[in-house]
């Protein structure tokens, strides 16, 4: 028997879906951690409790009766729980938050910028608040926790290099991937050349979230007189970043518009058909599924080249440029031939066979 223990979040309900589908369900006991009265956003019917709670230990019992326990989000709230249990064996399974919002490693994913104008001038209430609350409660666990991971799950293999080496884990990797379904098929009604239509239209990162880097990309598309429109999602994300940008953030060199509305996903997959190119300016792995529509579309995807997930990119076969070649794009070079290699990375079969691998 292995034991899961998930955040409320939709990713677990393929998870389970996957499990069942394989009849792996009975041998892997999953536990939602959580602080509501009831789900939002897993739709299974699954046992869940907050942490450090008699619910939450009753529901598990003894970790030493598990071959195999799976932590699906490490956050440093469960430091002291780690630390205080015993495991045969230990898997952190990454979501990114769990690794790159620690504060010791936050810092590395901004430019200068990014740095200067909005992330260096302090942390919200909120965010006081949770620093205070792991220092007190957790900080001095994190050691003797970490020293327990025996494996690392995460589809970037340069992303386990990256958690082993900042955080001094012993431990091995894994390869493994929540599945989001693929539209592979909508997609492909959309796949028109965008020739056509006159001038560049670039999508500028995948969120309100300052790891993207916005204030920085824009300065260098400006200083190399970059003539494109530019489109920049914020509908999701930090509210206080999406205000800052809106206040702060022009182009001289062509249209700037801020997508600030949800829309219908037929309606999204439509929008983005639309873009000459997507730009990412992060330095933390993030923003897959955009990233993925876009390489399967053809589109081209500039990254900011100390991103961490390029090597495994390249390893797979994918084609990415880097942003300091975005002076070079033109509607005659806007094309990259990436959709075998975007369905073989992370496809149903490769997934299936992890799971077997991983939880049977």
């Amino acid at each position: 028997m292995n034991l899961h223990i998930v955040p409320d979040n939709s990713f677990i309900n393929t998870f389970y879906d996957n499990l069942l589908d394989l009849g792996l369900l009975e041998e892997n006991r999953i536990m939602v951690r959580t602080n509501r009265t009831s789900l939002v956003a897993i739709k299974r019917q699954i046992p869940f409790a907050s942490l450090y709670t008699d619910s939450f230990d009753r529901f598990i019992g003894d970790t030493r009766q598990y071959k195999k326990v799976f932590i699906h989000y490490f956050t440093p709230l469960l430091y002291r729980w780690v630390a205080k249990h015993e495991f045969n064996e230990l898997n952190w399974v990454i979501w990114g938050g769990d690794l790159y919002n620690l504060s010791e490693l936050d810092e590395i994913c901004y430019e200068p910028e990014t740095m200067n104008r909005f992330v260096g001038k302090g942390l919200s209430l909120n965010e006081l608040l949770f620093e205070a609350k792991v220092t007190l409660l957790h900080k001095r666990y994190k050691q003797r926790a970490y020293a327990k991971i025996a494996n690392v799950l995460t589809w970037m293999e340069e992303e386990y290099v990256f958690a082993v080496r900042r955080l001094a884990l012993d431990a091995k990797w894994s390869f493994f991937f929540y599945e989001n379904p693929f539209p592979y098929e909508k997609l492909d009604r959309f796949a028109e050349s965008n020739l056509e239509r006159p001038g560049l239209l670039l999508m500028i990162g995948n969120s309100a979230s300052p790891t993207n880097n916005h204030l920085d990309i824009v300065r260098f598309l400006e200083s190399h007189k970059v003539q494109a429109s530019l489109v920049v999602p914020v509908s999701y994300g930090d509210t206080k970043y999406a205000s800052f940008l809106k206040r702060n953030l022009s182009y001289r060199y062509g249209d700037l518009e801020f997508v600030d509305h949800y829309m219908p996903f037929e309606e999204y997959l439509r929008f983005i058909s639309r873009m000459d190119a997507l730009v990412m300016n992060t330095i933390r792995p993030q923003g897959y599924g955009n990233i993925l529509m876009m390489l399967y579309l053809g589109r081209p995807v500039y990254f900011n080249e100390k991103n961490i997930s390029l090597p495994d990119l390249t390893r797979n076969g994918i084609k990415w440029r880097s942003t300091v070649e975005l002076s070079l794009l033109s509607k005659t070079n806007a094309v990259e031939d990436n959709k075998v290699a975007v369905t073989q990375l992370l496809s149903h079969d490769r997934l299936l066979h992890c799971y077997r691998l991983l939880f049977g």
